[in-house]
């Protein structure tokens, strides 16, 4: 059985402009999406997402989503261990 090495090896992510800013956007929300740092212990996720929106005014609001969505579960798996 021959398999294709093109299909295999071709980078499926589809949101590549969005990797330079995920750094970043972690550094931005940690304070906010930090449970310990939030309100009765809820993370503060509308002000984090205005965050994002604020130091990012060139991307979409798709863009912005997607950000917060990654920078959420980044957080989400730090702050569990």
């Amino acid at each position: 059985m021959t398999t294709n090495t093109t299909a295999d090896s071709t980078d499926r992510r589809i949101h590549n402009h969005l990797r330079g800013c995920f750094e970043t956007a972690c550094l931005i929300t940690a304070p906010f999406l930090d449970k310990r740092q939030g309100l009765s212990g809820m993370p503060l996720k509308l002000s984090a997402l205005q965050a994002l929106r604020d130091h990012y005014p060139a991307l979409t609001q798709q863009d912005i989503a997607i950000l917060f969505s990654t920078v959420q579960n980044y957080h989400g798996v730090r702050l569990r261990t």
